[in-house]
């Protein structure tokens, strides 16, 4: 299992669409409905900026990308795989 964030960005035209996205995406979350191996962890909005972070536990990037383009994407969409350098955890 790969750990995935996924940076979207969009304008002002696209804002309903990416509510409603952001609306399935939870419920499918929330009623397991995605697709197998599929973990969605987080989501984080930033409407001042029109930002989200998702973030995902996938098989590989590559499984995540083919999904995500089936999905009818119109906004920009960055998937970044980062390796962690420092973790603060409580003891």
């Amino acid at each position: 299992m790969t750990k995935v964030l996924v940076v979207h960005e969009w304008d002002d035209t696209q804002k309903d669409t990416v509510t409603k996205f952001f609306n399935q995406l939870v419920d499918m979350a929330k009623g397991k409905k995605l697709p197998k191996g599929f973990k969605l962890e987080k989501i984080q909005v930033d409407d001042a900026n029109k930002t989200a972070v998702c973030e995902w536990e996938v098989p590989s990037v590559q499984d995540l990308a083919n999904v995500a383009g089936q999905m009818g994407i119109t906004w920009k969409v960055k998937l970044l795989a980062p390796s962690v350098k420092y973790e603060h955890k409580l003891l």
